[in-house]
This record gives C-alpha cells, structure tokens and sequence, in this order.
C-alpha cells in the first residue's frame, strides 16, 4: 500500500477497526491515534516521497502484571502487552543502505555494505541499529535496505523499557524483510544483545511475545513461554498506572533474597519448592534477618500466586483474577515494600497511592503497588475520574489510562 493510500484510508477512518483492537474502544483514544498515525504517515511521506509499499510495524511496552523477580530469583512472573507502544512506518528497498529518522532522534543512516567497524562509524542507537542488522546477516540473514520513521507512544516512566521496545522493533522490520523468519524468542535474544541492561531479558522477551503470557525463569536464558488465551478488552476495565516516582529497591531485596538462598544451600529461591520453603522456616529466622526473611516470603508466596493468576485468565475467571491481584497488592504493600519511615517519603507516597485508590474504587476492580508505580484495575466508567482524583492527590500527570492488548508484536496489516 503506498503512503498516500495508508493516508486517506486513516482520513476516512478505515483503520479504526484495528486500533479499537489495539488500543481500546474509546471515541477519544481512536481520534487521538488516527491522529498520531496521520502524522507518522506525513512525516513519512515527506522524508521518503519515492517509496511505493509502505508497511506498518507496532512492538508494544509490556508489563509485569506479578512475579517481577523472576528473571533474577528462577520464578514465574505473568507480563502483558500494553497499548503503548512504538510505531514504524517502514518502506523496503535494494539501495544498501538503511535510513531511519524519528520524532525523537537524529536521522540515522547505516551502510549496509560494510558493518566490519560498527563501534568505530556509529554511536548510540545507531550503533544498535547496525549491531543488530549485522548480528542477522551473520546468521544468514541479510537485510538489503529500507526506510523507516519510528514514533514512540509510551510514557517515561519506570515501568517501561523503551529501549527493549525499540531493539525489537528494528528486529522486526528486518525479520519481516525475508521470509526466513526467527522465533519470537530469538528475536528477543538478539534485541537483549544489544541492549544497555544486559541482566534482564524479560522485557525483550515480553514486548516481542506481545499478548499476555507466563513466563517461567528456572532457566532465564530459555525461558519456558505459555501465551495465556485472555482479553482483558472485553471485561470492561481499564488499566491505570500511578507513577510514584519513587526510590527503586530492586537490588537492595534482590540481595535480601539471594541471601536467604544462600542459607537454605542454593543460588535462587525459585528452585526452592514451596511447601519445603515454609516448613524450613524455623531454621531460616535463625540465619537471616526479619527483613531477609519478610522479603523471601512475598517472593514464594507472589511466585505460587502468579501460577493460579495465569490458570484464571487461561479459564477464563477474571474475577478470581481480580482477587488474587488485589491479593497480591496487599502482600507487595506490606512485606515487600518494608517498613515506613519519616525519612522516607516516597513509601508514605506509596501508601496514600494504595489508600486512595481503594477509598475512590470501593472494592471494585483491584489495585498492586510495585516497584515505583501503582497498577489498577479500574472499571471503564470509573477510569477518568480515578485518573484526576489520583493526580490531584499525586501530581497531575502521574496517572495514565491505558488498556493490554491482545496479539503478537509484529507488523499491521492495512
């Protein structure tokens, strides 16, 4: 399809069909991005006016819905795709070369006739640009050019991972080029290559899963991946993130954790069996600290619950689902997020973010605080005014509505 046939099939919105999958049913959120691929598509047509057959790609951020130790304590964690995501209006070539501009960096040109000095000819993205592009080509996969305007929807905020989304979106384009495709596994691996946090691979792999899935980490490198048959589209909630802006612990529990492994003689609590866990518990308070220990137990305990979360959603039982995410909210908010003290504001923040949201919900949808932001189950009719009673508590802007979408991360067919 060429760029000006993509562009008055936006205009006449022939293309709400598919963003109401993507991105949810509301009027305004279908005008906001039929607007946002207007401009994609314009802009596009400005930088490459000569180009014909114009594809679309969309790689969305992804989300630990629980479990996020997993990938370093050999868990099971649950992620989601959300409809943020990045866009790439994308136009193959023969020229030998790759060109990709962008509404949030420099044009970048890669010559793909020679990538043999890639640290010495290119820097920042386009050093990961062409890092990728050369890691296929050694593979047998060889990319012999295009064009690309890359637009980004997702928020800066600690829950995402835009640098993941963006990895995989470029081995996307190029796995789309050829009809010997990789694995949506392998493709993770090859975006998490090249990327600046080379200790987690999950949101690689969840932004290139897409959908929602179970992830089970024993071996976090082979991941053993179920795609969990849910929409949370067609249950009426939204999902609304609370950004707190607060401290992130992670290395600091991780540690905690690692050393009441340690003292049960292992490497990773989550090659502990559960029920071996509790009734050693005795001789653990013995070795480790009620900190320690307190953090070891929200671990076994949230890795047990992620298990029954997914069997929920795969059967269908949003409701049990709800229970046990507001379930595991509550565990999170007191063994996880430790002790409040008058030194530390971001956990009184925390702690008014989970008062608040139960005050305004009422028991209805569910609420988990995580590391750094708060995540909510909020009916539909409920979601706006949650959103500004939230940020008149909170800060204005700190809460986005958003919803998790259902299919993979690859291209959109128009």
């Amino acid at each position: 399809m060429t760029i000006f046939e993509i562009i008055n099939k936006l205009s006449n919105g022939g293309m709400d069909g598919l963003f109401s999958q993507i991105y949810g049913k509301s009027k305004g959120e279908l005008l906001r991005q039929r607007a946002r691929f207007l401009n994609c598509a314009e802009n596009f047509s400005r930088l490459y006016p000569l180009c014909e057959d114009v594809r679309i790609f969309s790689v969305p951020a992804s989300l630990i819905l629980g479990g996020e130790f997993a990938p370093f304590q050999h868990g099971c964690c649950i992620s989601a795709a959300a409809s943020a995501d990045v866009l790439g209006f994308v136009a193959f070539h023969d020229e030998m070369v790759a060109r990709i501009s962008s509404d949030f960096f420099e044009i970048i040109d890669i010559d793909l006739s020679d990538l043999s000095d890639i640290a010495e000819n290119y820097q920042g993205f386009a050093a990961v640009i062409a890092g990728i592009i050369s890691e296929f080509a050694d593979m047998g996969i060889a990319c012999s050019g295009f064009d690309a305007y890359i637009s980004s929807d997702i928020p800066e905020i600690s829950a995402f991972d835009v640098n993941s989304v963006l990895n995989i979106l470029i081995c996307n384009i190029i796995n789309n080029s050829v009809e010997n495709k990789l694995t949506e596994i392998e493709i993770a691996k090859i975006g998490h290559k090249f990327s600046k946090n080379h200790t987690d691979f999950l949101p690689f792999l969840s932004s290139s899963i897409g959908g929602v899935a179970l992830f089970d980490m024993k071996n976090p490198h082979e991941p053993q991946v179920h795609k969990l048959n849910f929409d949370f589209s067609q249950w009426g909630y939204s999902l609304c993130m609370v950004n707190l802006c607060g401290e992130n612990s992670f290395e600091k529990i991780d540690e905690d954790l690692k050393s009441v492994a340690e003292s049960m003689v292992t490497d990773y609590l989550g090659d502990i069996d559960y029920e071996a866990f509790f009734d050693d518990i005795s001789q653990i308070c013995k070795k480790c600290s009620s900190r320690e220990l307190a953090h070891a137990v929200w671990f076994m305990e949230e890795n047990n619950r992620v298990c029954l979360e997914a069997e929920s959603l795969n059967n269908g039982r949003f409701t049990d689902f709800l229970e046990l995410f507001n379930e595991s909210g509550d565990d999170t908010a007191v063994m996880y997020q430790s002790c409040y003290t008058a030194e530390n504001e971001a956990k009184y923040k925390a702690a008014l973010a989970v008062s608040m949201s139960r005050n305004y919900l009422g028991g209805s949808g569910a609420i988990r605080l995580c590391n750094g932001y708060l995540l909510a189950f909020v009916p539909d009719f409920m979601a706006k005014g949650y959103a500004e009673k939230i940020d008149a508590i909170m800060g204005n802007g700190c809460t986005k509505i958003m919803g998790l979408r259902k299919g993979e991360s690859s291209e959109l067919y128009v």
